[in-house]
C-alpha cells in the first residue's frame, strides 16, 4: 500500500511543484544536463544515471514495481 500512495502522492506533488506548461522532456533535459555537470568525486551515482533521466518512464517503472511485488507474494503463498 505504501507504495501505491507513495508513488501516487510523488506524481501529485510533481504535478503541483511544476509549472503548468512545462515540457516534461525539455526538464528531464535539463535536469539530466545539469547533474552530468556535478562534481564526479561527490556525485559519482547521479553522474551515471543522468543519461538515464532523460527517456525514463514514470509509468513503466511504476508499474514493473507492482509485478515485482506481485510475484513475490505470489511466491510467497504457493
Amino acid at each position: 500500500m505504501n507504495y501505491i500512495l507513495g508513488a501516487a502522492g510523488q506524481n501529485a506533488a510533481n504535478a503541483r511543484a511544476g509549472a503548468r506548461h512545462t515540457d516534461r522532456g525539455a526538464f528531464l533535459d535539463a535536469v539530466s544536463t545539469s547533474w552530468v555537470t556535478l562534481d564526479p568525486d561527490a556525485y559519482p551515482f547521479t553522474r551515471a544515471v543522468a543519461g538515464q533521466l532523460r527517456d525514463h518512464d514514470d509509468r513503466e517503472q511504476f508499474l514493473a514495481g507492482l509485478d515485482l511485488m506481485l510475484t513475490g507474494i505470489t511466491a510467497l503463498h504457493r
